[in-house]
């Protein structure tokens, strides 16, 4: 089977992130969490705050109930913190070192699929 570069990239990032996740404490977030950690990161490097409600209204990942449990649980698991404004009305959620940490750790993982093996 002919496989593409871009194809090879991937699998070589995947293979490399499961070796990574066997040797270390690094954690494979579950869909749901990833994809709203991710939403987050991005936003945060943006310059854009996030408040809670901009996390729980986004539908496309999932209803608000299961958004809030995710949120709940990022937060349990030490990947994300509540700040709130100077009124204390708005919730507003911020990346921990943690998540930094887990960020770093897949950029590596890219990195070092990009060197063929």
């Amino acid at each position: 089977m002919k496989i593409s570069k871009p194809m090879a990239t991937y699998l070589r990032f995947t293979r490399t992130s499961r070796l990574l996740e066997s040797e270390i404490d690094f954690v494979q977030l579950e869909s749901i969490e990833g994809k709203l950690l991710d939403f987050l990161a991005i936003r945060e490097m943006e310059g854009k705050p996030s408040l809670v409600s901009d996390a729980i209204f986004l539908r496309k990942i999932g209803s608000q109930a299961t958004l809030h449990r995710r949120l709940m649980q990022l937060c349990a698991n030490g990947y994300l913190r509540y700040g709130s404004d100077i009124d204390g009305r708005k919730k507003y959620l911020e990346l921990t070192p943690k998540a930094k940490d887990y960020y770093s750790e897949l950029g590596k993982c890219i990195i070092k699929s990009i060197k063929p093996t």
